[in-house]
């Protein structure tokens, strides 16, 4: 369990508040590239950190992130007209780039020397993966972009899923990292489901954990159904500062693997991308992903990302299956992980949990996140920034190995 104070320092992700200061510092997630494809297209809006943001694309094809209200009299830009270079307000038609600079004051008289004076918050952006990234932070502190080598494959192996969750990002975070609730939660659902049970049918594995420069990694260490005595099935878990959950590989290559971001909306709301990417360089159908893993195809981009499963529909649970054998009753293990972080309430109580020997993982990301916090608290950089690290080498997955074989070894010897 964790004391009060350390919950709501680990929790409150708003403008000013530590944790929220110390998120600032990496590459956010703000919306998919899809949802502003068009060059003067149909702005829409993203809260991250509990900051309203406008995304659009322009005449040129260049993305801005801009604060959402304009900073003449906070009208919404979102409702704007998107035309020429920039996005206008259509209150007094005022005119901003993608960078925020004011390029248009029609209101005020010729001559006023106003425009040059004034300009709307801009942030930098990257367009990568799929998906439209901006960094909030101090200009004198932005970081390297992570070039993660989901970030990196080709358009046609990688499928989007985005969806919201009505809870704080830790518990939505946590639940990712929790290997031992995959075997029970999603039993039946996940892709490689009836792979890993015909590997091992253990439900409680024994943890291995350790810190790296970039988050942690963890093994989860079960008992095979063959040859129990002398050897051991592994998954490894990757968690990456500041959100990012790295899922095991499957071993089937047939099987996409999986990279999971949690971004914070504000402190009771969270938005989750899922990266899917075909291994060996195998493409995927996105509406096939997410027909699967969300069970509604063809939502709205721009208005349903919090409308799917809720606790007033009982996240479309289907009792009569769950008699009948199916687990949960809920389709789609986004659903199903959704349904359990958001019963906790939107922001869980840690103070009164009861944690155990498979939860090390949850222990130690908590740890993790307070340790970097601090730091930053104090002036110094937070974790997981510094450019020497790895990213496009980082791998998670998945083996049968001997019982006195290192997993460390057999992950990174599957890399060369």
């Amino acid at each position: 369990m964790l004391s009060e104070a350390d919950n709501e320092l680990l929790t409150r992700i708003g403008r000013d508040t530590p944790m929220g200061d110390m998120m600032r510092r990496y590459w956010m997630p703000i919306c998919l590239a899809e949802e502003v494809a068009e060059p003067d297209g149909d702005p829409v809006t993203s809260t991250v950190l509990g900051e309203r943001l406008v995304v659009f694309r322009d005449s040129f094809g260049g993305v801005g992130v801009l604060r959402e209200g304009c900073p003449h009299r906070r009208a919404s830009l979102a409702i704007g007209r998107n035309e020429e270079g920039g996005l206008r307000c259509i209150y007094h038609g005022w005119k901003f780039d993608r960078t925020g600079a004011c390029i248009d004051m029609p209101s005020e008289p010729p001559g006023s020397t106003f425009l040059s004076k004034l300009r709307n918050q801009g942030y930098p952006t990257r367009e990568a993966g799929g998906i439209i990234w901006s960094y909030l932070g101090p200009a004198d502190k932005e970081p390297v972009f992570p070039q993660y080598d989901w970030i990196t494959a080709p358009a046609e192996t990688r499928a989007l899923v985005k969806v919201g969750q009505r809870a704080n990002y830790l518990q939505a975070l946590e639940g990712s990292i929790d290997s031992s609730h995959s075997w029970f939660l999603h039993r039946g659902t996940v892709m490689d489901w009836e792979k890993r049970t015909s590997v091992s049918t253990d439900t409680s594995p024994r943890m291995e954990v350790e810190d790296t420069d970039y988050g942690f990694r963890y093994a989860a260490v079960r008992t095979p159904n063959s040859n129990p005595d002398t050897k051991k099935y592994v998954r490894v878990t990757l968690w990456a500062f500041p959100f990012i959950s790295m899922i095991p590989r499957p071993e089937e290559r047939q099987q996409p693997y999986l990279a999971a971001l949690f971004v914070p909306v504000d402190d009771e709301r969270t938005m989750m991308y899922s990266v899917f990417v075909g291994q060996d360089g195998s493409p995927l159908s996105t509406h096939a992903i997410r027909e699967e893993n969300v069970a509604v195809p063809g939502i709205d981009l721009d208005s349903e990302w919090f409308r799917l499963g809720q606790p007033m529909n009982r996240y479309l649970q289907d009792r009569a299956a769950m008699r009948a054998g199916n687990w949960t009753g809920i389709r789609g293990f986004i659903h199903q992980d959704a349904a359990c972080s958001e019963s906790m309430g939107a922001i869980a109580d840690r103070t009164d949990e009861h944690l155990g020997q498979s939860d090390r993982a949850i222990t130690r990301v908590r740890r993790r996140l307070l340790e970097s916090v601090r730091r930053t608290m104090q002036g110094d950089d937070p974790i997981g920034v510094t450019s020497a690290i790895p990213f496009g080498s980082l791998r998670s997955g998945q083996f049968v190995i001997q019982k006195d074989e290192s997993w460390q070894h057999v992950l990174e010897g599957s890399l060369a």
